[in-house]
């Protein structure tokens, strides 16, 4: 008859707690030195796709931020341009009501065209600004040719095309960033030659200056209301869109930092519950190795007393 000092299963399952409790303690040291409380997804399967998910969206928010500064970096200076074409046809309302004053005279109504010809050259080049490079009022034809042309005092031709650029600023809404240039210099109904054209009415106030014809001038005067009014209407457009994009930008960027802080909830380590468990398994530790090595002590005199 054999005698053993130590039962084989006791040590086996005294050996697998003293391995399990290793294993919690080195977790346990990694989450305290990472700060994170998931290092691998089979710590906390659950917990581990929630924070895959939140991460997803975060950076897809991100992606829409900048898409929202994007469109931003393309209407203000659209708006801005506007504004100055606004600041010009009001500077020629001025012009031509002092045109239509019967003390002007011929003489004076004369001095006024090279005005209304300086006027004209600078908001032919408001049309053609570029932004980024890119031709603010050509629609879609951002890199040419120039949106438009035409000769030192006749029609002004538009070149670019009707279609407007969007970009995607959430999963389920977009925003146009551009305003076709025919519609902000021609008029959004009539178009080119019309009452509208802010470039028609230009000419014809400084044909009426040049001619001392108060009927043209009246006309253009006129047209020049009605061109400043469409102006005005693409000002608040561009302002609206703006606005917009602005509480946007704030609305996901609140929503992202809730996000994160959600993440942070089921990803962050829980210093004091990590700190004390694994003081706990340290002294589980010690008092298994204690065990093991009072029972490695036994002898065959112990069992015969």
């Amino acid at each position: 008859m054999s005698v053993r000092t130590l039962a084989t299963t006791q040590q086996r399952q005294t050996l697998l707690a003293l391995q399990r409790t290793k294993e919690r303690m080195a977790a346990n040291q990694t989450r305290i030195s990472t700060g994170n409380r998931i290092t691998r997804p089979s710590d906390d399967p659950t917990a581990a796709a929630l924070i895959l998910d939140f991460g997803n969206s975060i950076h897809a928010n991100e992606q829409y931020l900048k898409q929202a500064d994007s469109a931003l970096s393309f209407l203000k200076p659209t708006e801005d341009v506007v504004t100055a074409a606004i600041d010009q046809t009001i500077r020629l309302q001025e012009l031509a009501q002092r045109g239509l004053s019967p003390t002007a005279g011929a003489t004076g109504r004369a001095a006024m065209v090279a005005e209304v010809d300086s006027i004209r050259t600078s908001l032919l080049s408001l049309a053609n600004t570029q932004s980024q490079g890119k031709y603010m009022f050509g629609g879609t034809a951002t890199l040419g040719p120039q949106p438009f042309s035409g000769p030192a005092a006749g029609p002004i031709t538009y070149n670019g095309d009707d279609n407007t650029i969007s970009l995607d600023v959430t999963s389920t809404s977009s925003v146009n960033i551009n305003i076709p240039g025919q519609l902000v210099f021609f008029g959004s109904i009539g178009g080119q030659g019309s009452n509208t054209d802010l470039f028609q009415a230009v000419t014809d106030l400084r044909d009426g200056l040049a001619a001392d014809n108060t009927a043209t001038i009246q006309a253009a005067y006129d047209h020049l209301k009605l061109a400043l009014s469409n102006l005005n209407q693409h000002q608040a457009d561009l302002g609206g869109r703006q606005a917009g994009l602005l509480n946007l930008k704030d609305m996901v960027s609140g929503f992202n930092v809730t996000l994160q802080d959600l993440q942070n909830t089921q990803q962050d380590t829980d210093y004091p519950q990590a700190i004390a468990d694994y003081n706990t398994d340290q002294i589980i530790q010690q008092a298994t190795l204690n065990t093991m090595a009072r029972s490695n002590q036994t002898n065959l005199f112990d069992y015969l007393g």
